[in-house]
């Protein structure tokens, strides 16, 4: 926000104008951007379900083959196996569960809206958080002492500090993630390199659980097209995460929260339980508001301690 007032600025746009042009501009390039998200993925998603529910019929008597000719399994062996799927329904399900995916895909990426929503009502907040703080700021200090006051308001600073820098550090990583994942696996041959480069860059807003799930994503589409490509895929993604983690993340989002692993961790779970997708997301800066005061207090009274002895 504040580097599009910036430009606005630069522009010479009359400066009444400019939060709410600003504002306007944020909300097209977020329209622009999950446009240009649904145009790639979902058509890419609906072939390759398609393609893996028919892989799949296909897959079974080659691997039944390999099985009998490698003497994994003998021949009694592998037909008493095959009768207690057919009995189970196994395969059945899982055709029916592909079928079922495909007609759901648009659901599916509601979710995806629903989160993005959320982030544009946070930069609507941090838009209009100037006036938001001298309203908040007049009416505590009719209502309380004027220690109390200032205390609340370096809480407010710092919650407005951590989720700001939270979501920049986390969409310019997201960007980054999905053009090193397309990169490397248009470099090393691999398909769908443009539908997993985007689920990568999504779901990197997700802590631990999001690159796990696109690696994921990825290798079972690719291995409709070939089972040693979806191994390679799975190895290619781990590299591009093991860049991502000791280089990346360290100096873009590394200094935004500046929070432990651990915690990390900890509010994706506690977010993910209570509210689902998004508070996966927006639970990771609560707690490092949560942790930043907490450690700042600890430090305060031992500072006390050692000055009152």
């Amino acid at each position: 926000m504040k580097k599009l007032e910036d430009l606005l600025d630069k522009c010479r746009v009359p400066q009444n104008l400019q939060r709410g042009l600003a504002l306007v501009l944020e909300v097209l390039i977020l329209a622009l951007i999950m446009t240009g998200i649904v145009s790639i993925v979902v058509p890419t998603l609906t072939t390759a379900v398609n393609q893996l529910s028919a892989t799949i019929g296909k897959v079974a008597p080659q691997l039944a083959k390999w099985l009998q000719q490698s003497g994994l399994l003998s021949s009694s062996q592998l037909k008493d196996l095959t009768k207690q799927l057919q009995n189970s329904g196994i395969v059945n399900r899982a055709i029916s569960l592909l079928g079922s995916l495909t007609g759901n895909i648009s659901a599916i990426f509601g979710n995806f809206f629903s989160v993005i929503m959320s982030i544009f009502l946070m930069f609507a907040f941090l838009s209009s958080k100037e006036h938001l703080q001298t309203i908040t700021s007049r009416l505590l200090q009719v209502l309380l002492p004027e220690k109390a006051v200032k205390r609340l308001s370096y809480v407010g600073s710092v919650i407005v500090e951590t989720y700001d820098k939270f979501l920049m550090g986390q969409m310019i990583e997201a960007v980054i993630v999905g053009v090193l994942v397309f990169i490397a696996y248009s470099l090393t041959g691999l398909p769908y390199a443009a539908l997993t480069g985007v689920l990568a860059g999504v779901l990197s807003f997700i802590p631990y659980i999001g690159p796990f799930s696109a690696c994921a994503l990825g290798a079972i589409f690719i291995f409709t097209d070939s089972p040693w490509k979806a191994l390679l895929s799975i190895a290619v993604f781990q590299l591009v995460q093991l860049i991502e983690g000791n280089i990346i993340y360290p100096r873009v989002v590394g200094q935004s929260v500046g929070l432990p692993t651990l915690f990390t961790l900890a509010a994706a779970l506690i977010g993910g339980n209570l509210f689902g997708l998004v508070g996966m997301i927006f639970f990771t800066p609560i707690f490092a508001v949560i942790y930043r005061l907490v450690r700042e207090f600890v430090v305060e009274k031992e500072v006390e301690g050692d000055t009152g002895r």
